[in-house]
Protein backbone atom coordinates (compact mmCIF):
# COMPACT_ATOMS: atom_id res chain seq x y z
CA UNK A 1 0.00 0.00 0.00
CA UNK A 2 1.55 3.40 -0.90
CA UNK A 3 1.08 6.31 0.27
CA UNK A 4 -1.56 8.88 -1.08
CA UNK A 5 -0.48 11.77 -2.29
CA UNK A 6 -2.09 15.30 -2.54
CA UNK A 7 -1.63 18.41 -4.98
CA UNK A 8 -2.88 21.40 -3.21
CA UNK A 9 -3.89 23.96 -5.43
CA UNK A 10 -4.50 27.88 -4.85
CA UNK A 11 -7.79 29.73 -5.82
CA UNK A 12 -7.39 30.97 -9.08
CA UNK A 13 -8.99 34.70 -8.78
CA UNK A 14 -6.79 36.75 -10.88
CA UNK A 15 -5.09 38.74 -7.58
CA UNK A 16 -1.37 39.63 -8.13
CA UNK A 17 1.75 40.46 -6.07
CA UNK A 18 2.08 44.13 -6.23
CA UNK A 19 5.43 46.03 -6.73
CA UNK A 20 5.54 46.61 -2.94
CA UNK A 21 8.09 49.70 -3.21
CA UNK A 22 5.68 52.00 -5.21
CA UNK A 23 2.89 51.46 -2.65
CA UNK A 24 1.90 54.30 0.72
CA UNK A 25 2.10 52.50 3.76
CA UNK A 26 -1.05 54.38 5.55
CA UNK A 27 -1.43 52.71 8.49
CA UNK A 28 -0.22 50.27 11.26
CA UNK A 29 -2.21 47.75 13.49
CA UNK A 30 -0.41 46.31 16.67
CA UNK A 31 -2.07 43.24 18.43
CA UNK A 32 0.19 41.65 20.53
CA UNK A 33 3.49 39.60 18.61
CA UNK A 34 1.56 40.99 15.21
CA UNK A 35 2.21 43.93 13.56
CA UNK A 36 0.62 44.70 10.46
CA UNK A 37 1.54 47.26 7.97
CA UNK A 38 -1.19 48.57 5.45
CA UNK A 39 -0.19 49.77 2.09
CA UNK A 40 -1.82 51.07 -1.03
CA UNK A 41 -1.57 53.35 -3.69
CA UNK A 42 -1.26 57.44 -3.51
CA UNK A 43 -4.40 57.13 -5.91
CA UNK A 44 -6.13 54.88 -3.65
CA UNK A 45 -6.31 57.15 -0.88
CA UNK A 46 -6.81 60.47 -2.96
CA UNK A 47 -10.07 58.23 -3.79
CA UNK A 48 -10.93 57.36 -0.68
CA UNK A 49 -10.26 60.24 0.99
CA UNK A 50 -12.89 62.08 -1.84
CA UNK A 51 -15.21 59.02 -0.71
CA UNK A 52 -15.80 57.42 -4.51
CA UNK A 53 -14.20 54.13 -5.78
CA UNK A 54 -10.43 53.03 -5.86
CA UNK A 55 -9.77 52.13 -9.24
CA UNK A 56 -9.92 49.16 -10.79
CA UNK A 57 -6.60 47.16 -10.03
CA UNK A 58 -5.90 48.61 -7.11
CA UNK A 59 -3.40 46.64 -4.18
CA UNK A 60 -4.34 47.33 -0.74
CA UNK A 61 -2.07 44.92 1.13
CA UNK A 62 -0.99 43.44 4.45
CA UNK A 63 2.44 42.78 5.58
CA UNK A 64 2.14 40.26 8.42
CA UNK A 65 5.14 40.76 10.72
CA UNK A 66 5.01 37.99 13.91
CA UNK A 67 7.59 38.58 16.91
CA UNK A 68 9.65 40.99 14.04
CA UNK A 69 9.53 38.74 11.24
CA UNK A 70 7.53 39.47 8.04
CA UNK A 71 5.64 36.07 8.00
CA UNK A 72 3.17 36.78 4.97
CA UNK A 73 1.50 39.55 2.91
CA UNK A 74 -2.39 39.40 2.65
CA UNK A 75 -3.70 41.23 -0.39
CA UNK A 76 -6.58 42.39 -1.82
CA UNK A 77 -7.13 43.62 -4.84
CA UNK A 78 -9.98 45.84 -6.89
CA UNK A 79 -10.40 42.88 -10.01
CA UNK A 80 -13.74 45.29 -11.41
CA UNK A 81 -15.41 47.83 -11.64
CA UNK A 82 -18.36 47.21 -9.80
CA UNK A 83 -18.01 48.14 -5.72
CA UNK A 84 -17.74 44.06 -4.79
CA UNK A 85 -15.37 43.11 -7.56
CA UNK A 86 -12.48 42.58 -4.69
CA UNK A 87 -10.33 39.71 -4.39
CA UNK A 88 -8.00 38.35 -1.68
CA UNK A 89 -5.00 36.20 -2.06
CA UNK A 90 -2.09 35.13 0.60
CA UNK A 91 1.25 35.28 -0.38
CA UNK A 92 4.59 34.33 1.16
CA UNK A 93 7.40 36.78 2.04
CA UNK A 94 8.96 35.51 -1.01
CA UNK A 95 5.55 36.49 -3.35
CA UNK A 96 4.54 32.54 -4.20
CA UNK A 97 0.82 31.69 -3.37
CA UNK A 98 0.09 30.44 -0.43
CA UNK A 99 -1.48 27.19 -2.23
CA UNK A 100 -3.94 25.63 0.21
CA UNK A 101 -5.78 28.99 1.05
CA UNK A 102 -9.60 29.34 0.77
CA UNK A 103 -9.67 32.99 0.16
CA UNK A 104 -13.11 33.12 -0.39
CA UNK A 105 -13.18 33.09 3.46
CA UNK A 106 -10.97 36.55 3.48
CA UNK A 107 -14.32 37.84 0.97
CA UNK A 108 -16.77 36.89 3.84
CA UNK A 109 -15.57 38.48 6.26
CA UNK A 110 -14.39 41.91 4.58
CA UNK A 111 -18.09 42.07 3.34
CA UNK A 112 -18.83 43.24 6.53
CA UNK A 113 -17.17 46.35 5.32
CA UNK A 114 -18.87 46.92 2.45
CA UNK A 115 -19.50 50.68 3.28
CA UNK A 116 -16.07 51.47 3.78
CA UNK A 117 -14.67 49.80 0.64
CA UNK A 118 -14.17 46.09 1.90
CA UNK A 119 -11.69 47.66 3.92
CA UNK A 120 -10.93 46.98 7.92
CA UNK A 121 -8.81 50.21 7.97
CA UNK A 122 -10.65 52.70 6.27
CA UNK A 123 -10.05 55.23 8.94
CA UNK A 124 -6.35 54.56 8.86
CA UNK A 125 -6.47 55.67 5.15
CA UNK A 126 -9.01 58.24 4.86
CA UNK A 127 -6.95 60.09 7.85
CA UNK A 128 -3.84 59.13 6.42
CA UNK A 129 -1.44 62.41 6.00
CA UNK A 130 -3.55 64.62 8.31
Amino acid sequence: MGLAVWQAEAEQNGVTFPEINTLTHYTTVERGVTVEHMLTTPEALAAIKAGTPVPTGTHVVLQDFQSGDLYRYLIAQKLGDGAADWGYQWFWPDGTIKADERTAQCYACHRSREANQFMFTHSGAVGYGE
